[in-house]
């Protein structure tokens, strides 16, 4: 535990650092490079259940905003397009992306007008696996579709206000069962570590995913800001974090068989899958209220209140409302964040990318060589099986402060 500790602390520190933004505006926003090729992310804010560990930008389903919002989005693309950004992949999440289906086609229609997009990646619900909404997703080319699942549990799916809205554990697993081979990808997001969770409850989750087959498993920690923490706990039990390795260990040995590890937490069938985006992607843009984008070495973030993006966006194209330009030496601990995530980092590309991996990341590798976290292979700095779970506890800290800072932000829903 004290390795884990330590790599909490670290990254609790860090992360701290990379929150400190400043408060920025359309004027601000990173140019593009020219020969660059960058991942579009469209945040789609809205869901019909708000579920209450999750820390993402979401408000309940309003149709009127809705509307407005779609309109404002599209005219966010715009504007990157008129400042000169190229793109080939779109990630589209939230909140629930198909919660308006017709919309979502016409943002798609109109990237896709703009750019020659190769890959397209969506997040649903459950309850969104009918045959209208499928029709649309298979209309627009989705490549990947990713069904948020969190758990098969039935108590579970009570607990965190899921199943009333989203559908009992057979139903879900009858509704995933007939989509498997209609994308080129089906991803199912599962969650451990809930706190009703037992090991008999995970080990009849993995059985579930298991008898699915879908392609791929994307199976997060638990990850609660500070706020949700507190709320949740008033609920009636806390959160037991100190079982968290043994039940991950449960997870990558029950999946072993029929997967590979393709990250510290997503499970393929098959190399060469689309995974998440920064993972697979060193820059981004986002679109969309709270939308994140990482850009010539800074981290930026739209404005959250969905009334003030649509506002922004009507006056000035773009909504971005904070920044935080990172030092080259963070930019190179930043990289290693998201590179080790996939468990294996190339020297050369680092050094290549940064010229200067060496003189600031000697402390870290020889952290993690030290503590057998990883090993130097043919020029790869590769984490082992104790390693992926360091990082997983280091990516944990980092997202769960990064929803501590969302939660922190006014969510505003109606317009004045």
């Amino acid at each position: 535990m004290l390795t884990e500790t330590l790599l909490t602390a670290q990254a609790a520190r860090l992360t701290r650092r990379y929150l400190a933004f400043q408060q920025a505006g359309a004027a601000s926003l990173p140019s593009p490079d020219p020969n660059a090729e960058y991942l579009l992310y469209i945040h789609i804010p809205f869901c019909e259940e708000l579920c209450p560990f999750c820390s993402f930008v979401r408000v309940k389903f309003e149709p009127l905003l809705a509307q407005n919002f779609f309109k404002a989005v599209k005219r966010e693309i715009q504007a990157c397009h008129d400042r000169g950004y190229r793109f080939g992949s779109i990630y589209i999440g939230g909140g629930t992306p198909t919660i308006m289906p017709a919309e979502l086609a016409e943002v798609v229609t109109l990237v896709r007008r703009l750019w020659p997009i190769r890959q397209l990646s969506v997040e649903t619900n459950p309850s969104h696996l009918v045959d209208d909404t499928l029709s649309v997703l298979r209309d627009i080319g989705t490549n990947r579709l990713s069904v948020g699942v969190q758990s098969f549990d039935n108590a579970i799916l009570e607990d965190v206000k899921r199943r009333h809205k989203y559908g009992c554990a057979e139903t879900i697993r009858q509704r995933i069962g007939a989509i498997i081979g209609s994308f080129d990808t089906v991803n199912i997001d599962m969650i451990f570590n809930f706190k009703g969770q037992t090991e008999q409850t995970l080990a009849a989750d993995i059985r579930a995913v298991n008898e699915l087959a879908a392609d791929q498993i994307t199976w997060y920690p638990l990850m609660l800001s500070e706020t949700k923490k507190r709320q949740l706990s008033d609920g009636g039990g806390m959160f037991d974090f100190a079982r968290e390795k043994r039940l991950y260990e449960m997870i990558v040995d029950g999946l072993a068989d029929a997967y590979r590890r393709e990250s510290v937490w997503c499970f393929s069938k098959k190399a060469g899958l689309i995974d998440e985006y920064p993972v697979t992607h060193d820059e981004y843009l986002g679109v969309g209220p709270g939308a994140l984008s990482y850009l010539g070495g800074a981290l930026c973030i739209n404005t959250f209140s969905i009334p003030d993006y649509i506002r922004q966006v009507n006056e000035h194209g773009i909504s971005l409302a904070s920044m935080r330009q990172f030092s080259p030496a963070e930019q190179v601990r930043f990289d290693l964040l998201l590179k080790l995530l996939s468990g294996d980092l190339d020297i050369r590309a680092m050094q290549e990318k940064h010229g200067r991996f060496w003189r600031t990341l000697w402390p870290e590798v020889l952290f993690l060589l030290a503590t057998r976290a990883a090993v130097l292979r043919k020029g790869h700095i590769v984490l082992t099986g104790k390693g992926r779970y360091y990082w997983l506890t280091v990516m944990r800290t980092l997202l769960s402060m990064l929803g501590q800072y969302r939660d922190t932000q006014p969510i505003a829903m109606r317009l004045p």
